[in-house]
């Protein structure tokens, strides 16, 4: 038996454990919202039922606390002298408050000890009787009234004692009972209980017309409550508490007007369900679940309350990025235009990597003439593509100069001028998105201008990146379709040819003892060089044709902009990332519900 106590002690310790990180990851990803308002206040009130759970678990293997509350009047000790049978257990009478100390009523002193250590005031008083035999672990706590001239004094132990209980037994006067400041007073309290945690009782009903009782009183009553705590009660128990003492004492114009009494299913409750060992660690793991759901439930209404105003934040700064990336594109081609010729001297020099023979020879060549020619400085300021020509190029002249203005964007006058329409775009729109996300909850301070730049940091080169990638790929493409081995033949075979033709006449007068005039060989030298010129000339067209400037940069813009359409945005604001965060909850919290 013990060995089954403590197996289900240990499965029920998991279980709290496994809400506690609900919560703690809840708390978490609100934490990445901190701009959030309502956030806030969700993750105080995980801290706070986090802090709930871990008394719970500290106290789990003791007797579960079952407290009485209610306002002054409405019978909490004589109800308690009912359902423990000792009429002078705790005190009664028409003096106000009648119960000034709080009571913990237990078998044996012993029972109550923890309870009353912690909550260290003058005002608690243990009793204990024989009769509590009923009651091996349940321990039954009487509080002061919440509502007397003695008030200020009795709210903090009320409240202490609450926070330590397991189950409540909220007592209400029928005559009176919509108390609304009772009410309002155990609001804060209701989220940690739920269920048959959450108990009910209407005292003196039979001081009413038991119609009145059941079609008017209770049903205004529930709904009542309902309002005031945001959560139904499963049940009200109609009890007069009085007539079930040992000795009632009526006053001679207070008999009951009729026999209406649900005392014995509330009694049957406390002692024959409450009290058992395996209902206080039901009803604590069941508590544990209701802090932790109330929670969640809570997160969830405010995200959904907030999520078509949010929704329209994200269409707004996504719209916002399009335009603000279709006017940075555009920046780059108007400014960036004149600075693209050098592009041809990467295609040559990419080529002659490719190329074999003569006609490689003739591509290198050229490719060289024409660096010399053009100078490094007009070669890729717009698209610093390939990092390894720069670097062949170190040792010309201009080369210190072209390498500062390759790595630092600010000199680079494309990348700038994306940059300056894409920031101007966003100040344009930020306003209208600010606007949004402070109608959804987000602190007033996102209107700065800051924070709408505030992910920008870094946008030239995460472009300058993008482009080079997408102007790189179309250069090697290009390059390797003007290089396949059908095309080499082609263009190397004429020079070739001849070439061949020249050296087997050479080689037949040579082996025949004849030889040839050196005319032959400077007519033989000029028809090569013709045939190979007329080959490269020819060459040179087909790769203006296929790789000309404005066709690799038009083919590069083309793949920019596909790149582009597949990134979430290259302005990583963190205020986009705080409104991610925040719709994603909604979304979960919406799973929830359907």
């Amino acid at each position: 038996m013990n060995f089954d106590r403590n197996t289900a002690i240990l499965k029920a310790m998991g279980r709290i454990a496994a809400c506690k990180n609900d919560l703690q990851r809840l708390s978490a990803e609100l934490g990445q919202a901190p701009l959030w308002l309502p956030g806030r206040g969700l993750d105080k009130q995980c801290r706070q039922a986090t802090g709930m759970i871990d008394g719970i678990a500290e106290r789990f293997e003791r007797k579960l606390v079952l407290t009485l509350v209610g306002p002054s009047g409405s019978g909490k000790s004589t109800l308690l002298n009912a359902l423990v049978g000792i009429d002078e257990l705790s005190d009664t009478g028409h003096q106000r408050p009648t119960t000034d100390h709080l009571i913990v009523f237990s078998a044996t002193p012993s029972d109550s000890d923890q309870l009353v250590e912690e909550l260290d005031s003058e005002i608690v008083e243990t009793r204990s009787n024989p009769a509590a035999v009923h009651f091996e672990h349940v321990l039954l706590v009487d509080t002061p009234d919440t509502d007397s001239r003695a008030f200020r004094k009795h709210i903090p132990i009320v409240e202490q004692t609450i926070a330590k209980s397991d189950m409540l037994i909220c007592v209400f006067d029928a005559e009176n009972p919509k108390r609304r400041d009772h009410v309002d007073f155990l609001a804060r309290f209701i989220p940690k209980f739920s269920g048959e945690s959450l108990v009910c009782v209407l005292n003196k009903c039979d001081r009413l017309a038991e119609p009145e009782l059941k079609n008017q009183i209770v049903p205004d009553f529930l709904e009542h409550i309902r309002r005031g705590w945001q959560v139904p009660a499963d049940r009200v128990f109609c009890i007069s508490a009085r007539r079930n003492l040992t000795n009632p004492d009526w006053d001679a114009a207070a008999a009951p007007r009729h026999d209406f009494d649900e005392f014995k299913d509330l009694q049957q409750l406390v002692v024959n369900t409450i009290n058992q060992a395996g209902y206080v660690i039901d009803r604590r793991i069941e508590n544990v679940r209701r802090l932790r759901d109330f929670v969640f439930e809570e997160a969830g209404r405010n995200v959904l309350d907030h999520k078509s105003v949010l929704s329209d934040a994200v269409d707004r700064i996504a719209a916002a990025e399009k335009k603000a990336l279709e006017d940075a594109l555009s920046g780059m081609q108007e400014s960036g235009a004149q600075h693209l010729f050098g592009l041809n001297v990467l295609v040559y020099q990419k080529l002659a990597q490719r190329w074999l023979g003569p006609m490689g020879w003739m591509i290198a060549v050229w490719a060289r003439l024409l660096i010399f020619g053009s100078g490094i400085m007009a070669v890729f300021r717009f698209g610093r593509p390939v990092r390894q020509v720069i670097n062949r190029l170190s040792a010309l002249k201009h080369s210190k100069e072209t390498r500062s203005t390759l790595e630092n964007p600010e000199k680079d006058q494309q990348m700038a001028a994306a940059f300056r329409n894409y920031r101007l775009v966003v100040l344009e729109n930020w306003p209208d998105i600010a606007r949004s996300l402070i109608q959804g909850g987000f602190d007033s301070s996102i209107r700065k201008v800051e924070d709408a730049l505030s992910g920008t940091a870094g946008f030239e080169q995460k472009l300058a990146a993008i482009w080079t990638a997408a102007l790189d790929g179309q250069i090697e493409r290009l390059t390797a379709n003007l290089s396949g081995l059908p095309v080499q033949i082609l263009f190397n075979l004429p020079a070739v040819g001849i070439l061949g033709y020249c050296g087997w006449l050479t080689l037949q007068s040579f082996f025949s003892g004849r030889y040839l005039s050196g005319d032959f060989f400077m007519h033989a030298f000029w028809a090569i060089g013709l045939v190979l010129f007329l080959s490269f000339f020819i060459l040179q067209l087909c790769i203006r044709a296929v790789a000309s400037t404005n066709r690799i940069t038009a083919r590069a813009f083309e793949e920019l902009k596909r790149r582009l359409d597949h990134l979430d945005e290259l302005n990583q604001n963190p205020v986009k990332d705080q409104l991610d965060t925040v719709l994603a909850l909604a979304a979960l919290a919406e799973a929830k519900h359907q």
